[in-house]
């Protein structure tokens, strides 16, 4: 899973996960812009940690699905959806009343970019 060199419109990603899993991209970004007017803006997190955890695609390697990518991507996708259902309950809010969603966002963030630094070393 790469975020796509040709296909395009930011950094990649919905062209590469279109290729990979064979959907129109168009049809992936339209459902990334109703999730994210749907989530209030929250939703628009996700694409960053996309990005971050989508290695860039190449013209010069071979393009066989990466396991430790997949399972960042995933990994992303639940943290993301995941937290947005549980601020949904008001389970994540600090004492004080203030939600910690994106505080638990950017702490992912994070996360996932540093995964993304140590796989890349290893490979």
């Amino acid at each position: 899973m790469y975020r796509s060199f040709t296909d395009r419109v930011l950094g990649g990603v919905f062209g590469g996960l279109g290729a990979s899993w064979r959907i129109n991209p168009w049809l992936l970004r339209t459902l990334m812009v109703i999730f994210t007017v749907a989530t209030l803006g929250t939703g628009a997190l996700l694409y960053p940690a996309l990005w971050w955890a989508m290695p860039q695609e190449s013209l010069l390697q071979d393009h066989r699905a990466n396991g430790f990518s997949i399972l960042l991507v995933l990994v992303a996708l639940v943290i993301f959806i995941g937290g947005w259902v549980v601020q949904l309950t008001g389970s994540l809010e600090a004492s004080n009343g203030q939600s910690l969603y994106l505080a638990l966002a950017l702490v992912a963030l994070s996360g996932i970019f540093l995964l993304r630094q140590l796989g890349g070393r290893q490979a």
